[in-house]
C-alpha cells in the first residue's frame, strides 16, 4: 500500500522526497491520443467482407527534459487493442487462406525511442529509434492533423506510414527552413510484396534488427505560415544485405522521392503529395523471395522495380472562431492515386489490380483542439475490366490532449 503525506511519499516503509518527484515531474510531458473506426463495406472485390469496429491505437508520448539541451522521446504505441498476433485473411495474395500475421515481438509497440541534444537554436541532434522525414503524414500522424478518418492511402499503402529506423541525425532551422538528415538501418527485401511494394520492409518480426546496411534520408521544408509548408524528400539505401539469410548477391537499393505541400489560408486547406520508388533488381529479389520459407510469413509475392502515386485534398471550415473554444467543421473531398506495381523488369508480370485510384468526401468536426469526430466514404476503382470497385464508408472518433 501506498501512502502519500505531506512532505514525502512512502512506500512499503521508504520515503521519497516529494520536491524530487515535483522536479521530474516538471521536467515530464505526456501528449496521449488515440482513435477509434467503424467501418462499413461495399466491396465488388470482397463481397462478404464483414463490417467491423477497431480501436485502431493509443499513442502514450511521453518527453523528458534533462536540461535545456538534452531530453528524450518516446512513442509507446498500442494497436488494435494491444494484441501481438492476428489472424489475417487474405483473399488475393493468399488465395483465401487464413495466415497469422505477426504485427510486432510484443503486446506494446514502442515505436520511437529519441535521445535529442540542441547545441545551438538551430541545430538539434537526434539518435535511438527516429522517424524519417517522408511525404505528409511523418509531420502530421496525430490522428487532429488531418481531415480524413484514416491515413491517405497513397502512404498507407506503398511505404511505411509513421516510419521510424535505428539510426542517428540532425534538425535544423534557419528562418522559415526546416531540414532532417538522418543515416538509418536499411530495409529487409524478403518481406517486399506486390501489393504493398517496400512497406512491409521495416516491420520487427525477428527479435534484432539486421544492420547489415544503412540508408540516409533527407527533408526539407519551407514554411509559408504557421500552418503552411512546401517541401522535398529522399531516400536510398540497399535492402539485400538486411535479408535474413545470405540468398541473393545482387544489390537491391531503394530510392523514394517525394514532393509534398500542406497549405491553410483563413478557412481553406490545402493538400498535396507526388511520391515515386525504385527498387534496383526487383526480378531477381523476386525470385528469391519465392523460395523463402513458409515460417517467414512473408508474402512471398513478385514486386515492382517502381512505384508511384499522388494526391490532392481540399477541405473548407464552414464554422468561424469563436471565443472560447476553436470549433471547425472542415468538408473535404479528395483525390488519389497509387500503383504499387507502377513499373516491372525482366518477366515480372505488371498486374493492374494494384492500380487504384480514389475518390474521398467527407467531415471532421473538431472541437477544443482535443476531441474530432470524423466520417467519410471512399469510391475505389481497381484498374481491372470489372468487379472492381470497393466502397468504404468510415466513422472515427479521434482525441489528443
Amino acid at each position: 500500500m501506498i501512502a502519500i503525506p505531506f512532505l514525502g511519499i512512502s512506500a512499503y516503509g521508504q520515503t521519497i522526497d516529494s520536491a524530487k518527484v515535483q522536479s521530474v515531474l516538471d521536467k515530464l510531458e505526456l501528449d496521449v491520443y488515440g482513435e477509434i473506426f467503424y467501418n462499413a463495406y461495399q466491396w465488388e472485390t470482397f463481397p462478404k467482407k464483414n463490417n467491423d469496429i477497431d480501436l485502431s491505437r493509443l499513442v502514450l508520448y511521453p518527453e523528458y527534459h534533462f536540461n535545456d539541451q538534452i531530453g528524450v522521446e518516446m512513442e509507446i504505441e498500442f494497436e488494435h487493442g494491444g494484441t501481438g498476433a492476428t489472424m489475417e485473411y487474405d483473399y488475393i495474395e493468399e488465395y483465401g487462406e487464413f495466415e497469422m500475421e505477426i504485427e510486432k515481438g510484443g503486446e506494446v509497440s514502442i515505436e520511437e525511442l529519441e535521445l535529442n541534444y540542441t547545441p545551438t537554436p538551430w541545430m538539434e541532434i537526434i539518435a535511438g529509434r527516429i522517424g524519417l522525414p517522408i511525404g505528409l503524414i511523418a509531420g502530421d500522424d496525430k490522428p487532429l492533423n488531418y481531415f480524413t478518418t484514416t491515413y491517405n492511402n497513397v502512404e498507407a499503402t506503398l511505404i511505411p506510414t509513421a516510419w521510424y529506423e535505428f539510426g542517428a541525425g540532425a534538425e535544423f532551422n534557419f528562418r522559415n527552413w526546416e531540414a532532417k538528415l538522418v543515416v538509418v538501418n536499411a530495409l529487409n527485401s524478403s518481406l517486399f510484396s506486390s501489393a504493398n511494394w517496400i512497406k512491409p520492409g521495416n516491420a520487427m518480426r525477428f527479435e534484432t534488427t539486421a544492420a547489415d546496411a544503412f540508408a540516409v534520408c533527407l527533408g526539407i521544408n519551407y514554411n509559408l505560415n504557421e500552418n503552411s509548408h512546401i517541401g522535398v524528400s529522399t531516400y536510398r539505401g540497399n535492402s539485400t544485405p538486411n535479408r535474413p539469410k545470405e540468398d541473393i548477391s545482387v544489390d537491391g537499393n531503394v530510392s523514394i522521392a517525394d514532393a509534398h505541400a500542406k497549405l491553410q489560408f483563413g478557412r481553406w486547406k490545402i493538400n498535396g503529395l507526388l511520391i515515386y520508388g525504385h527498387l534496383q533488381n526487383a526480378d531477381l529479389i523476386s525470385e528469391a523471395n519465392r523460395n523463402l520459407s513458409n515460417n517467414l510469413n512473408a508474402k512471398r509475392t513478385p514486386v515492382a522495380s517502381e512505384t508511384m502515386g499522388y494526391l490532392g485534398e481540399i477541405a473548407f471550415n464552414i464554422l468561424p472562431k469563436t471565443n472560447e473554444h476553436y470549433r471547425a467543421l472542415d468538408i473535404f473531398a479528395g483525390y488519389y492515386y497509387y500503383d504499387s506495381m507502377y513499373g516491372t523488369t525482366g518477366d515480372i508480370f505488371n498486374n493492374p489490380r494494384w492500380e487504384k485510384t480514389e475518390w474521398r468526401g467527407g467531415f471532421c468536426f473538431t472541437w477544443n483542439d482535443n476531441i474530432a469526430i470524423k466520417s467519410d466514404v471512399t469510391y475505389r476503382t481497381l484498374n481491372i475490366p470489372d468487379v472492381n470497385t470497393e466502397i468504404t464508408y468510415t466513422t472515427a472518433l479521434a482525441f489528443q490532449f
